[in-house]
């Protein structure tokens, strides 16, 4: 009887954290198949209209601008010589137009595309479309801070998640007086973690020893799934757009290779072709 209780409340407690959106910042990694080695080019989509607004974009589609186009192309060049083995991306836009670019000037335009709700940028419900600026203060006054600015200084390495459970909580009060289903609402930042670790445990599942392979995300949900992975690289820096984070997957584990959102082959790909 006191095992059932001790269990019962154990429970509880899951579901209590699951609901406020509490976030575990070092979930245990997704396992895949273990005995092989896949590399990951996990990478930003290109610049779009939202980003030069100021908006808050999570689901919603806006497109890439023609500077987003370019770096894009630029990325592309400057993977030329790298032979993708499978190529994913998230369902918007502005993901997969930049992962159709990488292919098309990499020399990988044969390499089938998937695209996944999985891959999307964390969803800011009620937020989306907002003014960022606008935003800043209400959402950093979630945790007692003035101004966004504040916000992110003290929270270092984990302000991307504190943001995302930020509108987490905010649209789950209904501080926008909305009628948005449940099913429509932010996300936490643990729902976003989940579900990337969900499709990176996928993606290695049906790779092959040695393959490699393109992931196109967005910066939010990127950070968000490189704050679980183990070691001290990541520190919450911002991810600029077409930067790349490199992955490698070796016999069940995880491990960030090289720089966090590195500009590498997107300025060796812009020299390539002056």
């Amino acid at each position: 009887m006191h095992l059932f209780k001790k269990l019962s409340l154990a429970v509880v407690a899951v579901t209590t954290s699951a609901a406020l959106g509490l976030t575990a910042l070092h979930q245990p990694q997704a396992t895949a198949a273990p005995d092989k080695t896949v590399t990951i080019y996990l990478t930003r989509h290109g610049e779009t209209t939202g980003n030069v607004m100021g908006r808050v974009q999570g689901w919603s589609d806006f497109p890439l601008t023609k500077n987003g186009i370019t770096v894009a192309n630029d990325l592309g060049y400057g993977l030329k010589g790298i032979k993708f083995d499978h190529a994913y991306s998230g369902t918007l836009t502005r993901q997969e137009r930049t992962a159709r670019a990488v292919l098309d000037k990499s020399g990988n335009d044969n390499v089938k595309l998937t695209t996944t709700n999985k891959l999307r940028e964390g969803g800011y419900g009620s937020f989306e479309g907002d003014s960022i600026a606008a935003d800043n203060a209400k959402i950093a006054g979630v945790y007692g801070y003035q101004s966004g600015d504040e916000f992110q200084k003290q929270t270092g390495k984990d302000y991307w998640n504190k943001l995302q459970d930020a509108y987490y909580k905010l649209d789950q009060s209904n501080e926008l007086n909305t009628k948005l289903a449940q099913a429509d609402r932010a996300e936490s930042a643990h729902q976003v973690q989940k579900r990337m670790q969900s499709e990176m445990a996928t993606i290695v599942k049906n790779s092959k020893n040695n393959d490699k392979v393109l992931v196109v995300s967005s910066g939010m949900s990127i950070n968000e799934y490189l704050s679980t992975l183990p070691g001290n690289k990541y520190q919450g820096a911002p991810l600029k757009n077409a930067s790349v984070t490199k992955i490698v997957y070796h016999n069940g584990h995880y491990q960030i290779k090289g720089a966090i959102g590195s500009l590498h082959y997107v300025n060796k790909g812009a020299q390539s072709h002056k």
